[in-house]
């Protein structure tokens, strides 16, 4: 496990293809605003998208987005953006 802030800057992209190349940004904001945004998308477009953090240069698939909605959900409510996310990462 590796640790991120939630409130760290990111980006949503489409997914292009099989490639997973950077294509349309399909939203902008902290880690946190971006899953907000995936967890409003239809199942089959969260398969097709892809959250870039802007400062890091890490990536988070459509398995490691997943993941990160699944923790968030499972989290309490009050969840801020000053506390810690823990999402698996392969490096």
């Amino acid at each position: 496990m590796t640790t991120y802030p939630l409130s760290e800057p990111a980006t949503i992209y489409a997914i292009e293809g099989d490639t997973e190349a950077m294509s349309d940004v399909v939203g902008q904001g902290t880690l946190a605003e971006c899953v907000d945004v995936v967890a409003a998308m239809s199942p089959d477009r969260q398969q097709a998208i892809f959250i870039q953090m802007d400062d890091l240069g890490l990536r988070f698939g459509p398995p490691e987005v997943a993941e990160l909605l699944r923790f968030l959900r499972d989290e309490s409510a009050g969840l801020s953006n000053t506390e810690i996310a823990d999402i698996p990462v392969d490096h």
